[in-house]
């Protein structure tokens, strides 16, 4: 009976795959076993079995230095920020000494606006997920003088220290098509990881960790205290996952069909990154053989947020926080019945953000440096506003969308572009202050477990130029910088003899 045509609710076909063996290694990088902020880590993998690039792991342990030692108690104390890929700036991914994935300068900005957009966030169990206040990941009380002076996030003990206790995978070749290659049909494959500056680390003040007033600083500006604030990496190995079938019968009949037709096909996402100071428009080109989305987020970069500089944490706009503003919505802390209007609730959930992940609407009102400590920076309800906040991209002399779309309305759309039901926000105030990245497709829909499909647009030999535009309630005066990413398609050609070419 042939059951080719029916849901597969109602199909009792079967498809067997014998001999399947399965094997999991560790790779040791190729320099020193430990290394800081600004640093090149390299590894050769194995010539031989078929890799599932999906669940390839960097596995790593990472100690915080905050400078603290005798004459050092009021330096500020140090926290990693939400999300542990923010530790790296670049993967590049390099065969035969050729580079077929070369990344940009903003892998862990790139990885944490895709895990918004995607509603896929950091897991809190090893990529360190949160920011966090009173506790490290590994129980170690951090927030007062029971660990340390300074109540510093630093793993020199324990687990931390003898271990591998964080991991995450290496962004764009991890989602190669198909998952699973075979690495004898490739040539001496290299992943280099580039470690970022010290600037992706926030300075707290024992478990304060975001505009409070303390005895000996006061945040965000910890600048000067925090200035030897830095990480060390140790415990690294990249952890594969691999497979042979039916006695190597797979990897043969790969070869067969590179003899055949000459090469297999290997597709995967690069994402171009684009930064410039922000005065309501940047401007760019891409040239590619499929363009598939264009990604954009505003960053802080003068003031007392900017990016640029290890300050205090941000508060996640809506949540917990000890001072006048308590949590904002009835979801996010419970209701207190001495205070029904909410004001002086301080119970509830707290989370915070780093300030290189900190991502909000251009507005010019509020203002991009007006305090956050009192809740006016998150006020988007204020009487100054007399205008929207409208953006657009222009492509050549195409306009996309068609007309200028509002904040909100392009949340809608970011959730079309990365076909998902929402983002990884609780409310609109966290959307608009903690997590503006906004999505424009330019390519069919696709479902994570359906085979590639390359439809985005075609802007090889056109000469194509891209703008974005916004209007209305918009600052204009550089104190952002806008960073746009465009998600193009790669296509790695491999024939006989490891031959490789490249179209991008």
């Amino acid at each position: 009976m042939e059951m080719s045509g029916l849901p597969t609710a109602l199909s009792y076909s079967i498809n067997q795959v014998s001999n399947t063996c399965v094997s999991s290694i560790k790779v040791q990088p190729m320099s020193s076993t430990t290394t800081g902020p600004n640093s090149r880590i390299v590894f050769r993998l194995p010539t031989t079995g078929m890799l599932d690039f999906k669940t390839l792991r960097f596995a790593f342990s990472v100690e915080g230095l905050d400078g603290t030692g005798a004459g050092n108690a009021g330096r500020g104390g140090l926290r990693f920020p939400g999300g542990i890929k923010h530790l790296f700036s670049r993967v590049v991914v390099k065969c035969g000494g050729i580079t077929i994935l070369d990344g940009n300068n903003y892998f862990g900005v790139q990885e944490d606006a895709i895990s918004i957009v995607t509603n896929n966030p950091p897991d809190r169990v090893v990529e360190h997920g949160e920011v966090i206040k009173d506790y490290d990941y590994m129980g170690g009380h951090i927030s007062g003088a029971t660990k340390d002076i300074s109540g510093s996030e630093i793993y020199d003990e324990g687990l931390g220290k003898v271990s591998a206790v964080f991991s995450c995978d290496l962004g764009d070749i991890c989602r190669i098509n198909p998952r699973i290659v075979p690495l004898d049909i490739l040539n001496s494959l290299e992943i280099e990881i580039t470690t970022s500056p010290t600037n992706c680390l926030s300075a707290v003040a024992g478990g304060k960790l975001a505009g409070e007033t303390t005895d000996s600083m006061t945040l965000p500006n910890a600048n000067a205290l925090s200035a030897n604030h830095s990480f060390k990496l140790s415990n690294m190995t990249l952890n594969m996952n691999m497979y042979t079938l039916g006695e190597g019968a797979y990897s043969m009949a790969i070869a067969s069909r590179i003899r055949d037709n000459n090469s297999v096909e290997l597709c995967y996402p690069n994402h171009l990154a684009f930064n410039k100071a922000w005065s309501g428009e940047s401007t760019f080109s891409v040239s590619s053989i499929s363009l598939n989305k264009l990604h954009c987020l505003f960053r802080r970069a003068t003031g007392d947020y900017s990016y640029k500089n290890i300050g205090g944490c941000v508060q996640v706009a809506g949540s917990a926080k000890v001072g006048p503003n308590g949590v904002q919505y009835n979801w996010l802390g419970a209701y207190n019945r001495t205070d029904p209007s909410g004001v002086n609730q301080t119970s509830g959930v707290a989370r915070f953000r780093g300030r290189i992940q900190h991502y909000s609407c251009p507005t010019a009102t509020p203002a991009p440096n007006v305090s956050v400590e009192f809740g006016q920076a998150t006020n988007y309800d204020l009487n100054d506003i007399k205008d929207g906040f409208r953006m657009q991209y222009k492509i050549n002399n195409c306009l996309v969308p068609q007309q200028e779309y509002n904040q909100s309305e392009w949340h809608d759309i970011t959730k079309w572009a990365n076909n998902v039901e929402r983002l990884d926000c609780d409310n609109q105030v966290e959307w608009l202050f903690n997590k503006f990245v906004c999505s424009y497709p330019l390519e069919l829909p696709h479902n994570k477990w359906e085979p590639k499909s390359i439809s985005g647009l075609n802007t090889q030999g056109v000469g194509t130029v891209i703008q974005l535009n916004a209007r209305g309630n918009v600052s204009v005066d550089k104190s952002y910088e806008c960073l746009v990413l465009a998600e193009v398609t790669q296509i790695l050609r491999v024939g006989q003899n490891a031959k490789m070419e490249l179209l991008v």
